[in-house]
């Protein structure tokens, strides 16, 4: 009899609790049920100029008639109807440069939606101030004989191609396409021998984007900076044990537009006046060549790279007597000057002749 008892008492217990539980959730449900339609998923934002793609797989719920994109906290939208493809793209135009947020919501015919929340992905618009900080691809110019020498840096995937225009030697302007991202050489050889200057544009295309932005810039070109020959004659006026270098494989590198430092090729391999001290090759310390020029291609002044005067005292001077100016046409470079030490006394003289290479 008690078996009984406890039994019916466990019943009446578990109705209670059930009845108890509808109570709580019955303001919820004085419209019936709620249905949510399947929502999209994978989500993906591709960036464009002024406008953004919104990628997204559609739902398999067969009663899904449109899907809305809702952005600006909901107060634009945009409707599409399903896709036949399984993967729908959708393109927001007309945006504000910026950063947006997407909900997109899909509807069957009914009226049901898919849950609030369920696919939000973020993007942005792109434009002219992401275009403005854009930079064209990195490039180092230098002369030679056979024309002028672009050294391209490698770019990265984003980087499509650069334009390269430039004025020929029958003053056409030419543009050249170049589109190989790896680190490379290659030489103008139709490019007019005066010719001071380079037009670049390279194209870029965001990661996943869908349109293409530019940065151009005019890269002006220094032609004396090259690899050289140089010939001439030294004088140490202390010792004659020190002779010259020549013959002298040398490079004339671009510090600035108009300025240059002489760097030794065969010896030192950095910035110094080679010397053969007693039949073997060496260098004065602290002492490093660096020729100012200006827009004519005249020698304007020599000074010591380690300062004026370094920390032995030695100083480069300019001797105004030697041509001192480098010629475009035959492309070499003529120049007197002096290593003075100590003070303004001359202790060395140097009358050289850089011929390219």
């Amino acid at each position: 009899m008690k078996k009984i008892l406890c039994a019916l008492t466990a019943l009446s217990c578990c109705f209670s609790s059930c009845t108890k539980m509808d109570d709580e959730y019955k303001p919820y449900l004085t419209n019936g049920e709620i249905f949510y339609t399947g929502a999209p998923y994978n989500l993906e934002t591709h960036a464009g100029r002024g406008r953004i793609e919104i990628q997204f797989t559609q739902s398999k719920d067969p009663n899904i008639t449109r899907y809305v994109i809702y952005w600006n906290n909901n107060k634009n939208k945009l409707e599409v109807a399903p896709d036949k493809n399984v993967i729908q793209k959708v393109i927001v135009n007309d945006l504000p440069e910026g950063d947006y947020t997407f909900q997109i919501v899909a509807l069957d015919k009914a009226g049901n939606s898919s849950t609030p929340g369920s696919a939000i992905t973020t993007g942005s618009a792109l434009g002219a101030t992401y275009e403005s900080n854009l930079l064209v691809r990195r490039m180092a110019a230098s002369n030679s004989k056979a024309g002028i020498i672009l050294d391209w840096a490698s770019a990265d995937t984003t980087c499509k191609y650069t334009m390269v225009s430039y004025v020929d030697n029958t003053n056409k302007t030419i543009s050249k396409k170049v589109q190989d991202n790896s680190a490379f050489r290659d030489t103008l050889a139709d490019i007019k021998q005066t010719a001071t200057s380079l037009q670049l544009k390279t194209a870029y295309v965001p990661l996943k984007g869908i349109d293409t932005f530019y940065a151009t810039q005019t890269v002006q070109i220094n032609l004396a900076a090259a690899g050289y020959i140089c010939t001439g004659s030294m004088t140490d006026y202390t010792s004659a044990t020190l002779t010259g270098p020549y013959p002298w494989n040398t490079t004339l590198r671009i510090i600035s537009l108009y300025q240059l430092e002489l760097v030794d090729d065969d010896n030192s391999h950095d910035v110094f006046h080679k010397i053969i001290s007693g039949g073997t090759a060496s260098y004065y310390g602290a002492f490093g060549v660096v020729f100012n020029m200006d827009n004519t291609f005249h020698i304007i002044s020599v000074v010591n790279k380690y300062g004026q005067p370094s920390s032995n005292g030695r100083s480069a001077e300019l001797d105004p007597s030697g041509v001192n100016q480098f010629d475009p046409v035959s492309k070499t470079l003529k120049v007197k000057y002096w290593m003075n030490q100590p003070g303004a006394t001359h202790r060395t003289s140097f009358d050289e002749t850089f011929t390219m290479k």
